[in-house]
C-alpha cells in the first residue's frame, strides 16, 4: 500500500550504506547484473571525493516500508547543464526499485519536488551524475551482462517510467563484433573502409602514436581537450570539468592497456582519439561488491582472463573528419584485439544522433546487442 512507503533523505552513513547496498536486493539472482564496488560507490557519493558536487547540488533519497529498504532515488541538479544547455534541467539517477509501481511513484514524486523547489522545469534521467555512468534504462539486451558504464536494469522500470508520464529524451546503443564476424585477417571488413583507412594514412599526414604512461597527466589533459571539442554536435553531451575528467581517467587507469588507447596527431597536433579498455565487469562480476577478504585474489585472477575490450571514446576535430581517419582508428583497434586473443569487441555506449559511427559499427559488421533510453518530462 501506498500509504506505508516513508521517503526518508540519507543524512547519516549507516543510511548511505543502506542506499549503496540497496540493488544487491533487486538483483538478487540475476546472473547479468554487474555489482558495483561498495567502496568506490560509497566514494562516489562523497562530497569530499567526488568534483562533481564542487558544480552540482545532490540530495540522496530511500523509500522504506516499515524497516525494508525498497527503493532508491538521487535528484541533482548539475550547473554544468543546466549553463551548457541553457535550461533548467534536474536530473536523478540511482533509480532503483522493487517491482512496485507505487514505491517508484513516490521516489519519482520526490525527485521532481526537489528539482522543482530548485527552480527547475525539466527532469531528466536516470544518469547517476553524467550521461558517462550507467546511463538510461535498457529497453532491450537484458540476457547479457553489460560492460563497464553501462546500466543494466529490469525490464519494469523502463513501463514504471513510461506510467509516470516520462517520455524519451534520447537512445543509446551497444554494438559488439566478435572475432568470427570481422575474420583473423580482417577479411570480411568491407574494402571501401580498408581504402578509406589506408588513404587516410597516406594523404593526411596523420600519425598514431599510443598513450604514453609516462607522460600521465599531460595525455590526460589532451584526451580532455578532445573529449569536450569532439563531441559538441552530440546534443546530449555536456562538456566535463577537468577534476571530474581525472576522477574519471584515473579510475580505469589500472585496467589501460597502452595499445589500446591511440592519438591521432596531424603535424604534431592532436587531432583526434579513441579509447577502449579491457572490461573491468568481467571482473567485478565475480567480487560482489568487495574486496575483502578474498576480493584481491579474485581480481588479480580474473583481470588476466578479461576476454572482453570496450571501445569506449572515439572522436575527431570537425575539421578532420569525413577523411577516414575514425575508420584507420578502429581499424588499429581491430588488430590489437586479434593480436591479443580478445574474442569480441563492445562498442559503447554512442548516442542515437551520431549517425556517422553507428553507420560505421553496421558496416563494420557489428551487432547492436543492448539498447538503452533516457526519459524526461515537465515538472
Amino acid at each position: 500500500m501506498a500509504s506505508s512507503i516513508r521517503i526518508q533523505e540519507v543524512t547519516a552513513k549507516r543510511a548511505l550504506l543502506a542506499f549503496v547496498k540497496f540493488p544487491w536486493r533487486v538483483y538478487k539472482g540475476d546472473p547479468n547484473w554487474v555489482p558495483p564496488l561498495i567502496s568506490e560507490r560509497l566514494d562516489y557519493l562523497n562530497p569530499e571525493k567526488n568534483p562533481f558536487y564542487t558544480h552540482a547540488e545532490v540530495a540522496l533519497f530511500l523509500a522504506r516500508r516499515g524497516r525494508k529498504v525498497v527503493g532508491t532515488i538521487a535528484p541533482f541538479v548539475n550547473d554544468l547543464v543546466t549553463e551548457h544547455f541553457n535550461e533548467k534541467v534536474g536530473g536523478f539517477g540511482f533509480f532503483e526499485v522493487i517491482e512496485d509501481y507505487a514505491v517508484a511513484e513516490q521516489l519519482l514524486d520526490t525527485a521532481r519536488q526537489w528539482v522543482k523547489a530548485r527552480g527547475m522545469t525539466i527532469l531528466r534521467g536516470p544518469t547517476n551524475f553524467t550521461h558517462n555512468d550507467t546511463p538510461g534504462v535498457l529497453v532491450e539486451g537484458a540476457d547479457c551482462p553489460p560492460v563497464m558504464l553501462a546500466a543494466h536494469t529490469p525490464p519494469y522500470y523502463k513501463t514504471f517510467l513510461e506510467r509516470y508520464g516520462m517520455e524519451k529524451f534520447v537512445d543509446d546503443y551497444a554494438w559488439r563484433a566478435f572475432r568470427s564476424q570481422i575474420g583473423a585477417e580482417l577479411e570480411n571488413i568491407p574494402p571501401e573502409l580498408l581504402r578509406v583507412a589506408d588513404a587516410a594514412r597516406r594523404r593526411s599526414g596523420v600519425t598514431i602514436h599510443k598513450i604514453r604512461f609516462e607522460n600521465w597527466e599531460e595525455e590526460v589533459a589532451t584526451a580532455h581537450y578532445l573529449f569536450d571539442a569532439t563531441l559538441t554536435h552530440l546534443r546530449d553531451h555536456v562538456p566535463m570539468s577537468r577534476a571530474q575528467f581525472r576522477r574519471l581517467a584515473n579510475g580505469i587507469r589500472p585496467f589501460l592497456d597502452p595499445d589500446l588507447v591511440l592519438f591521432a596527431e596531424v603535424d604534431g597536433q592532436p587531432i583526434g582519439f579513441c579509447v577502449s579498455v579491457p572490461d573491468i565487469n568481467r571482473v567485478l562480476i565475480h567480487l560482489s561488491g568487495r574486496l575483502f577478504p578474498l576480493g584481491w585474489l579474485k581480481l588479480w585472477w580474473y583481470k588476466r582472463r578479461v576476454d572482453v575490450i570496450t571501445f569506449k571514446l572515439m572522436g575527431i576535430l570537425e575539421e578532420y573528419r569525413r577523411q577516414g581517419i575514425d575508420a584507420l582508428l578502429y581499424l588499429e583497434t581491430l588488430k590489437v584485439m586479434f593480436a591479443k586473443g580478445y574474442k569480441w569487441l563492445d562498442g559503447s555506449l554512442t548516442s542515437e544522433e551520431n549517425l556517422a559511427v553507428n553507420y560505421l559499427a553496421g558496416r563494420l559488421g557489428a551487432e547492436r546487442y543492448k539498447h538503452y533510453r533516457i526519459y524526461q518530462m515537465p515538472v
